[in-house]
């Protein structure tokens, strides 16, 4: 039993309570260096990814709605205006994933970073924290979006429901709570009213209203955390008691852990980063047939059928058949499969137009691809069988949800890919400033750097 500061109650241990006990204690040594590093790369490719997304049309009626007065206390990566600290985490999440093309974990079952650091970032600027804090937020945000994900599993992508808005919203308001340092019991609360505003469909994806998820975690985690500072209460068992987070979440009945269990790698450590800008389940099948065409020497001319292997998962999120639009062609892995087999630039935003989704070669070639869904088939991996005009069968087989273990060569990528991103939005000389920011973020007392750099 542990004593509530605010009200003076006794609370019984339970989940809620472990991991907001964590939140509120956690010692920096006890993350170790390597979780801070990751937490870099993390961050770079989050904000080359929301810079990116500026002139989204979303973003820009984000920006319409909810973009204030120069004297706002809190900036944006996407525009010049400055808000309040919930509506920049609004507009900077739901820009971070209008590409869709963030990182994500497998044990979230969703995009870790995109509603935590926009959290984080705002509450950051608003309180004045070091670099170092806003780092060590980012690893906190995802441990909790990852323990979480772990008790409920992947019940809720099988209830319609998308882990990046829901899961997301928690790991948020943890970020949040730890910046603000907020005690045990205020972070208690700060989750529950923070599970009680999860919400994300996946009917929505394929629409503006998939990245407004994240958008909406992130303020909601900002404004669970700021509440709970003033005293504002939730259930303070949020996530495992009845009619909870878990439960419903799940649909069924989740064991929940009453201690937070130690271990020698963290959540953040195992980021997923993506290097095709369309969803994370269409690249293990991208992969494969960039791996075919590089070892057999084949085009999209030679093919006569192609067959794409994938887990459960993919059924109801990439499997749209027939694309209307450049965000849906990222979301419809047979128009993605002959694309990559054609030598088309899967990592290019340019690629996804409304002219890609409709263009006749694309449309012909599609409909000779068959996806094949087996419930027993591992969620990340691919295998792609392709039949040729001159009757050869080839095969090959890929896998992305392996975390990285080169750290330099890691970082290397996001460069190469933060560059692509950011140059054409901001140009050459601030991407060189933000970058040198970006290096030594955690050795800087403040994060104005940051956006000074882009200004």
């Amino acid at each position: 039993m542990d004593q509530d500061e605010s009200s003076g109650s006794v609370l019984p241990r339970g989940y809620t309570h472990a991991l907001a006990q964590w939140i509120s204690s956690v010692d920096e040594s006890a993350l170790g260096k390597r979780a801070f590093a990751w937490a870099s790369h993390a961050l770079l490719d989050w904000v080359a990814v929301t810079i990116a997304a500026s002139k989204e049309p979303l973003v820009q009626i984000l920006l319409s709605e909810y973009g204030l007065a120069h004297d706002s206390p809190c900036a944006l990566l996407v525009s010049p205006i400055r808000t309040s600290a919930a509506h920049a985490a609004l507009i900077n999440g739901a820009a971070g994933h209008a590409l869709d093309f963030d990182d994500v974990n497998s044990q979230m079952h969703g995009h870790p970073t995109v509603p935590v650091a926009p959290a984080a970032l705002a509450v950051a600027q608003a309180q004045g924290s070091s670099g170092k804090a806003l780092l060590k937020a980012l690893i906190v945000g995802h441990e909790v979006e990852g323990r979480v994900g772990e008790v409920v599993g992947d019940g809720q992508y099988r209830l319609g429901l998308h882990p990046t808005g829901t899961t997301g919203t928690l790991g948020a308001a943890a970020a949040s709570a730890l910046v603000m340092k907020l005690n045990a019991s205020q972070t208690a609360h700060a989750l529950g009213l923070a599970a009680t505003q999860a919400a994300g469909l996946k009917s929505m994806f394929g629409t503006m209203a998939k990245p407004l998820h994240a958008g909406k975690a992130a303020m909601n985690g900002v404004m669970a955390a700021r509440l709970a500072e003033k005293g504002f209460t939730a259930n303070p068992h949020s996530i495992e008691c009845a009619q909870g987070f878990g439960p419903t979440q799940t649909g069924g009945k989740p064991t929940f852990p009453n201690a937070f269990e130690a271990r020698t790698t963290t959540a953040i450590e195992r980021t997923l980063f993506k290097y095709h800008a369309a969803c994370y389940l269409t690249h293990s099948t991208i992969e494969a047939v960039n791996q075919a065409c590089v070892k057999n020497g084949i085009t999209l001319d030679l093919m006569e059928s192609m067959t794409i292997n994938v887990g459960g998962a993919q059924r109801g999120v990439c499997d749209i058949e027939e694309p209307n639009t450049g965000l849906e062609v990222k979301f419809a892995i047979q128009q993605l499969a002959a694309m990559a087999l054609d030598g088309q630039p899967t990592a290019s935003l340019q690629l996804y137009s409304d002219e890609t989704a409709r263009n006749p070669r694309y449309v012909k070639a599609r409909r000779r691809v068959a996806l094949n869904v087996s419930t027993e088939a591992d969620r990340d991996a691919a295998v792609v069988e392709i039949r040729t005009l001159d009757g050869r069968m080839i095969r090959e087989e890929a896998n992305v949800a392996i975390p990285a273990n080169d750290m330099a060569r890691q970082w290397n990528r996001l460069v190469e890919k933060a560059q692509a991103l950011i140059v054409p939005n901001i140009g050459v000389h601030k991407y060189a400033r933000l970058m040198t920011v970006l290096a030594q973020l955690d050795q800087l007392p403040t994060i104005e750097p940051l956006f000074e750099a882009i200004r």
